[in-house]
């Protein structure tokens, strides 16, 4: 079971450095890795939008309306990291058609009604919570975010960072035999000749989902 000083010292043997007993241990290696855990957490989490951290929400629209350009505005949970889905629209990338709504702040402006669902990348602090293969990705990230600090070699980065794309290769592997695909769109050839749309969006209005790039 992971835990913060095992994942931190699986990033300082990445490194080839000594390992520590406790975060708070008074060496470089535990000051440098407790000053960058956090906020290296979160960017692993937000960037790869792992399935364990994925909560599901409804929000009520706020009294104030937005200054202008939508009717509604709501409030971001306190964790929230990334957006997933709202309503029945996937976040997705590739498509040139806007989203209909906008994320400003800690804010989502949109025209859409209350109350509005969300599945979205949360905050995960608790590490008995990890994912196994999240915790291989996060301690290489912490090594690479590391490495300038503690090891001022650009050949060991270089080194990380493959091992690094190597384990989120893994991780989507993993996670297509073990969850069936979202529904894709037939392309973009066939969509037109049936009649719907070659944006990149659902019949409906809603963006197609990501499929596999969603951990």
């Amino acid at each position: 079971m992971a835990s913060q000083v095992s994942i931190m010292n699986r990033a300082l043997t990445h490194l080839g450095e000594s390992t520590i007993l406790l975060p708070t241990d008074n060496v470089k290696q535990a000051r440098v890795l407790s000053a960058i855990y956090d906020d290296t957490r979160d960017a692993e989490l937000r960037a790869n939008r792992w399935k364990f951290a994925i909560k599901r929400t409804r929000m009520s629209a706020l009294a104030e309306a937005p200054a202008w350009g939508y009717s509604f505005q709501y409030e971001l949970p306190d964790n929230y990291l990334a957006m997933v889905q709202v309503n029945d629209i996937y976040v997705t990338t590739g498509t040139k058609q806007k989203a209909p709504w906008s994320v400003e702040g800690r804010r989502v402006l949109t025209d859409l009604g209350a109350p509005l669902a969300l599945r979205y990348v949360a905050r995960i602090v608790d590490t008995t919570l990890f994912d196994a293969l999240f915790t291989d990705s996060f301690s290489l990230r912490l090594a690479m975010n590391a490495c300038e600090a503690l090891t001022q070699s650009d050949t060991k980065f270089q080194k990380l960072a493959q091992l690094y794309k190597e384990a989120i290769s893994r991780a989507v592997r993993v996670d297509a035999v073990e969850n069936p695909p979202d529904e894709l769109p037939s392309g973009s050839w066939i969509t037109s000749r049936e009649g719907g749309s070659v944006s990149g969006l659902a019949a409906d209005g809603g963006i197609w989902p990501s499929g596999v790039e969603v951990l």
